[in-house]
């Protein structure tokens, strides 16, 4: 594909508080990193200048060819309201709208919505098609819908016209992966068969670590944000076998089907393989297995949220308390708990805080990617909950445990768990999560927990945002008092 590069555009907002200001600085500065010269007040505009005349000569410039409009609900009031500077911009960009420029040169980036889940456009733009950027766990995916407007690469574009009619019936035309062509079957076999479900779920596996060498990372990079963005990408670029793995824990996971956790703790115990290349006969660098590492990590955490999702508890008990046998490829065998799944993750770490100031380079990516199929706050509880009990039952040693990298993203509404624990029938749901067979196990495992931690630090980011101890958010003397 040609890909038509160097392209300009301008970026017109409003500056709002400081957090907003960055955020719209860290799209100019990704989009200039992928070759889009972006046109900003803050690098654009210099001393003396006329900021009317900077505005007017960057809407109606021929050599502009998108104005990236970022609307939220201050540049909305602004704009509808012509004052300050966005009202003056408002008035210079609605003529062009309406009667000089090409429909599709200003483009309106959502940025914020109301409480009713609506857009915050201002009515200049109200008619008019946006990118949604709203949701930061789509990140990702607004932004490469916005790039390729940008750089004229649409992601279905229009095919060519054939010249052949197609074989529909004595040939077929669709071309899919294994671990796909075993989804599309899956759910209807394991009804017509539920007794080899882990004969279906074995062969699933097995094709998906095949799949998963395909997404074997190569870089020559020696510099920190070329080496980055390329590790990023490549993380990006495997979401679509990872859809797959989703979809077969969706299926394979519900209580009903009795899946045997041995399928899935013998899926964990690969990870230590894919810490080098398959083919070892030439030179190769440890850094460039670092995206294994990350898709281990993220798909541990999505068969958490999942399980619970499904209230398959017994299951979410039996990951997290299990023993894993981890295999090297120079057939070592080290006996570790769940924790050894999670790692950190320094080169994605450096490249996401310098490239986006973020605390969480592992949180940054998970929850930007995070899959359309759970929700944002079941996933963060999970990565939470696999926090706590690496905690209960670390002995004391800190490096067997594990760091909820995600929970800086963790917004009001909370999931109930916790606050459930008074039931007596929740806690028999969930008591294999804590290991323990009785509520005084489980005030006893609490309260030790507690005396433990008295008088240390909370776990947390820096900045002064910490985790919470598990002790404050479950009333340990009213667990299971109710029916």
């Amino acid at each position: 594909m040609n890909l038509n590069m160097n392209k300009k555009v301008f970026i017109s907002y409003s500056w709002g508080n400081k957090e907003h200001q960055e955020w719209v600085v860290n799209l100019g500065k990704r989009l200039m990193s992928n070759t889009v010269l972006t046109i900003l007040d803050k690098w654009s505009l210099k001393d003396g200048h006329d900021i009317h005349e900077f505005m007017e000569s960057m809407v109606k410039s021929d050599d502009i060819y998108r104005v990236l409009i970022i609307c939220d609900k201050n540049y909305k009031e602004k704009a509808d309201g012509r004052n300050g500077g966005v009202g003056t911009e408002t008035q210079i960009i609605t003529p062009e709208i309406y009667n000089n420029q090409k429909q599709e040169k200003f483009i309106p980036i959502v940025v914020e919505r109301d409480e009713n889940n609506n857009p915050y456009l201002p009515i200049f733009l109200s008619s008019r098609k946006y990118i949604d950027f709203s949701n930061e766990e789509f990140f990702e995916d607004s932004y490469e819908e916005l790039l390729r407007n940008i750089l004229e690469a649409p992601a279905i574009p229009m095919p060519k016209l054939g010249t052949n009619v197609p074989l529909y019936i004595t040939e077929s035309v669709i071309n899919n992966t294994p671990t796909n062509s075993i989804i599309r079957t899956l759910e209807n076999q394991i009804k017509k068969h539920p007794e080899k479900i882990n004969s279906y779920s074995s062969d699933f596996l097995d094709a998906f670590l095949d799949a998963l060498w395909e997404f074997e990372f190569k870089s020559n990079a020696y510099d920190i944000d070329t080496f980055g963005e390329e590790l990023f990408n490549n993380l990006i670029s495997y979401k679509i076998l990872r859809e797959d793995f989703i979809q077969f824990l969706n299926i394979t996971t519900k209580p009903e089907n009795n899946l045997d956790v041995d399928e899935l703790i013998n899926f964990f115990e690969k990870k230590l393989i894919y810490n080098r290349p398959k083919d070892e006969s030439t030179s190769w660098n440890s850094n460039n297995y670092d995206n294994f590492k990350v898709i281990f990590q993220e798909l541990f955490l999505y068969t958490i949220t999942i399980c619970l999702k499904n209230k398959n508890y017994s299951l979410v008990g039996d990951l997290f308390h299990s023993k894993y046998y981890f295999k090297s490829n120079y057939g070592q065998i080290e006996t570790k708990r769940f924790t050894e799944i999670y790692e950190y993750h320094q080169n994605i770490e450096n490249y996401i805080l310098r490239k986006y100031n973020r605390s969480s380079g592992f949180g940054h990516f998970v929850i930007t990617n995070l899959s359309d199929k759970v929700s944002k706050n079941d996933f963060i509880f999970a990565d939470t909950l696999c926090h706590y009990i690496g905690e209960l039952f670390s002995n004391g040693h800190s490096l067997d445990n594990w760091f909820p990298a995600t929970y800086v993203y963790k917004e009001t509404g909370n999931n109930d768990f916790f606050e459930k624990m008074s039931s007596e029938r929740h806690f028999n749901k969930v008591k294999n999560i804590f290991d323990v067979s009785s509520i005084e196990e489980l005030k006893k495992l609490l309260k030790d927990y507690s005396e433990s931690k008295n008088g240390k630090n909370r776990t947390g980011y820096g900045r002064g945002y910490y985790i919470p101890f598990i002790h404050e958010l479950i009333q340990v003397e009213s667990i299971g008092q109710n029916r």
